[in-house]
């Protein structure tokens, strides 16, 4: 699909950007958090975890075909 290194890293950072906006978004719409740095903080963290088992799940996914 994608081979060039930079496009990846491109394609990567832009859903990370979008997944943690839309996570921030959505905890801030279902919680009542005091703090929104603290809410950035639970952002990342779930974007960064959600991520990382979204690119292990579709390498898993890939190398079975």
């Amino acid at each position: 699909m994608l081979e060039s290194p930079k496009a990846t890293s491109l394609l990567d950072s832009i859903v990370r950007i979008i997944l943690i906006i839309t996570i921030f978004y959505m905890l801030k719409h279902f919680y009542a958090f005091e703090n929104d740095l603290i809410l950035a903080l639970v952002s990342v963290l779930c974007g960064h975890v959600l991520l990382k088992v979204g690119k292990v799940l579709f390498r898993k996914a890939n190398t079975k075909q």
